[in-house]
């Protein structure tokens, strides 16, 4: 089994936009590069898990989703921050989901299909209320990342 870096992405990794959707909008923290990039030399997968409300609530497509990402996996990877997978959550809030971010799901499928040690694994984000009450759900450790915005 593989130890885990599971990374936010909106708030941790680019600036939340709200809703980002168009990669013009990408701003991404050097912080989080190097976050990333000290996990991978650590030997971790780096997994981002977001949640994703904006398709659902109609702001944007799946596809619109898809090129954004697309467009800030190769930005992090031309930094040297590979990221091994993404899983996202579409729903609202008042769909009551379980990958919803607290809920467990994104981290628990990634585990499945990745064969991650939740046991040796990490979370990182940028809420306590939703990315800290996730990894407190599954025991896993966690940090918080607060942003110097001078540091985007």
């Amino acid at each position: 089994m593989r130890k885990a870096l599971f990374i936010d992405r909106d708030g941790t990794i680019n600036h939340d936009c709200p809703y980002c959707k168009n990669p013009k909008d990408i701003v991404i923290y050097e912080d989080a590069v190097d976050i990333i990039r000290d996990f991978r030399k650590k030997g971790f997968l780096i997994v981002i898990v977001t949640n994703q409300s904006g398709i659902n609530r109609g702001y944007f497509t799946e596809s619109e989703y898809e090129k954004f990402n697309s467009a800030l996996l190769k930005e992090l990877d031309r930094r040297g921050a590979t990221v091994d997978a993404v899983y996202h959550c579409p729903h609202r809030p008042d769909e009551g989901c379980l990958c919803r971010k607290p809920g467990t799901g994104l981290v628990l499928q990634a585990a499945r299909d990745l064969n991650i040690d939740l046991d040796s694994s990490f979370v990182v984000g940028d809420r306590d209320d939703v990315d800290g009450e996730m990894a407190r759900r599954l025991g896993i450790k966690y940090m918080i990342i607060r942003h110097d915005e001078s540091a985007r």
